[in-house]
């Protein structure tokens, strides 16, 4: 029988059966060319599995041990990090973050006023901006890796480190690359080694590093951005414990397998870290650095790179664990790895609505582009790109649109669509972008 809606998920799946129902979810996104490639790890019952589609390093398949950029992910290994000082008590949760930065990095505040500590950059409630205003890259292909300690600083003298008063969820790379900072002076080695010696080498992780070697560059999978387009690899410097190591779905299944069950020699700290400090509203909560769903059973989180996406998850009740990592920028790593928690729960999955590019003659393509206005002065601009076309709205950078039919275009980089109407004689008079379960029309106005 064929499932057209959704894959039916037996409660308890065999090994052959986990394969089947991942291999339903993942293979029609590669088939569609939506991603280069993407592995699959979980693990149930104290077994795990891994599933590779794709390509990864040139035209191999991508597996357990081929090397990709986890992005955001890099933040619980921070955090991770933090549990284990604050339990060897080298620091402390309600620490100010300045007692570990230089003296004169940054001037003090006010007497009496309240200063971030630890706990907020790790829980993501600094106040701190996703980025720092300074934050200039000289190439933006690369865009962290010329942000020293020093632009830190100097960013934080005109920002001070005073803690806003009632700061709520504020996600920031700013704040947890300076806790990593932070972190690693403690710690008196760099952020790198900090992680080696405190969680990746506990764990035995030794292919999660920031520095690769020879070896490990030979199993480092091709990164791509959204279009499907070569892309080099990023690199971190300041804020390094935001995002900048690597890792395997090997090294990472090890690593939720020991937050699922938490091995003797770190159960204190990994406890500690999975501590609920905030209520995020509907979206659940957060520990230090994990996100956790509101049945509070379930920890996540995921990364991105300008070339790599990452998903992982792991479940304190089933002690189940789901890895996702795709060599491809974009947002499907979250579709992708929801879904799979979902097949591990033995629950019903909906299929990932796929889209597959065709190419539009010429002469239609050239009917598309024109300006449409979607607010009072405010219009959306759509280009021809070639084979395809581009929108761009006022000071954001263009965005491609693939067609897979007449007059209905998608976006690679995140999940939306755009759609034209044509007026009676088939003129096109109309854009719609659907995204984010809102629809929003442009009136063609040239």
């Amino acid at each position: 029988m064929k499932l057209s809606l959704v894959f039916l998920v037996a409660a308890c799946l065999s090994a052959a059966d986990r394969k089947a129902a991942i291999d339903q979810l993942v293979q029609p996104i590669v088939d569609a060319g939506a991603v280069p490639g993407i592995v699959v790890g979980v693990f149930e019952d104290g077994k795990t599995q891994v599933f590779g589609y794709g390509k990864g390093v040139g035209d191999r398949v991508p597996d357990a041990a081929t090397i990709f950029e986890i992005g955001s992910v890099s933040k619980t290994f921070t955090t991770t990090a933090l549990a284990v000082m604050v339990e060897q008590k080298m620091v402390a949760l309600e620490d100010p973050v300045r007692k570990y930065l230089p003296s004169d990095a940054v001037p003090p505040g006010k007497e009496g006023e309240a200063e971030i500590r630890l706990i907020d950059l790790a829980t993501q409630h600094s106040g701190l901006p996703r980025l720092p205003a300074n934050l200039r890259p000289k190439d933006p292909t690369n865009p962290y890796a010329d942000y020293t300690p020093k632009l830190l600083y100097e960013f934080l003298a005109t920002r001070t480190l005073k803690l806003p008063p009632n700061s709520g969820f504020l996600y920031s790379n700013l704040g947890v690359g300076l806790l990593g900072h932070a972190l690693s002076l403690r710690y008196g080695k760099s952020y790198e080694q900090m992680i080696v010696d405190l969680v990746a080498a506990p764990l035995d992780l030794n292919d999660t590093r920031v520095t690769l070697t020879a070896d490990q560059q030979k199993r480092f999978a091709s990164g791509h951005d959204g279009d499907g387009n070569p892309v080099r690899n990023w690199d971190l410097d300041a804020l390094a414990g935001a995002g900048a190591l690597r890792s395997t779905a090997a090294d990472l299944l090890r690593y939720l397998q020991a937050h699922a069950n938490p091995p003797d020699k770190m159960r204190d700290a990994i406890e500690l870290a999975h501590v609920e400090r905030h209520k995020i509203g509907a979206a659940g909560s957060i520990a230090l650095a994990w996100l956790i769903k509101p049945d509070g059973k379930l920890y996540w989180h995921d990364g991105g790179t300008g070339g790599f996406s990452t998903y992982v998850s792991f479940n304190t009740e089933k002690k189940t664990g789901v890895v996702v990592l795709i060599n491809s920028a974009g947002t499907l790593m979250d579709q992708v790895g929801d879904r799979v928690d979902h097949i591990l729960a033995g629950e019903a999955v909906e299929p990932l609505p796929v889209h597959r590019a065709i190419t539009l003659d010429s002469k239609t393509l050239d009917e598309y582009p024109g300006s449409y206005e979607v607010i009072a002065g405010v219009q959306l601009t759509i280009t021809r790109q070639g084979d395809h076309l581009a929108f761009q709205l006022p000071r954001q950078a263009p965005v491609n649109l693939y067609a897979d039919a007449k007059d209905k275009f998608f976006v690679r980089v995140v999940d939306a669509t755009v759609t034209f109407e044509r007026n009676p004689q088939g003129q096109i008079i109309e854009c719609v972008l659907h995204q984010n379960g809102r629809d929003t029309k442009g009136k063609r106005v040239q």
